[in-house]
């Protein structure tokens, strides 16, 4: 097992560019554009945030956002919350499986969206009894917070797929 390996947060500076990205100034090195993610717990967003090169190649953790200057904390946190931006399934207007697709209308707590999700098993993944998360074959995210407070039709589309 790796070690892990922390940013010098002193020699760290991480800017969002003019075209959307994030670079990274470590010291005398330059990454023009680096991916944030998010480790596990989910429960703490501004610890041990995951710094990597496009490739997947891991540059290094940061410990805690609070230990960056004003500019890269702002840099992190605008990208997480794009990265991790995930709308609220508030009810399933209408759900059709057609040749190994299937074509979602929903009602999000930021209004009507209309994706496609493929293969069950990749898509559709119940985070708990209750919480159910729906991946789009755009890598985005939907979340249903509790299967509870959904009708009952919205139940019954779901009610094949877990």
């Amino acid at each position: 097992m790796a070690d892990l390996e922390y940013l010098d947060v002193s020699k760290a500076r991480l800017r969002t560019t003019a075209g959307g990205l994030v670079s990274l100034n470590l010291g005398d090195q330059f990454y023009p554009k680096v991916d944030l993610h998010l480790a596990f717990p989910f429960t703490e967003p501004e610890r041990f945030i995951s710094v990597r090169e496009p490739e997947g190649e891991e540059i290094g953790l940061i410990r805690d956002l609070s230990e960056l200057d004003a500019a890269s904390q702002k840099a992190v946190r605008d990208e997480l919350s794009w990265r991790y931006y995930t709308p609220q399934i508030k009810r399933i207007v209408s759900y059709k499986e057609e040749f190994g697709h299937t074509y979602w209308e929903v009602e999000t707590d930021r209004g009507l969206r209309k994706f496609v999700t493929r293969g069950r098993d990749q898509t559709v993944r119940s985070i708990s009894a209750r919480r159910t998360l729906i991946i789009d074959v755009s890598g985005n995210r939907y979340e249903i917070a509790d299967l509870a407070e959904l009708d009952a039709r919205s139940r019954d589309y779901l009610a094949t797929l877990l």
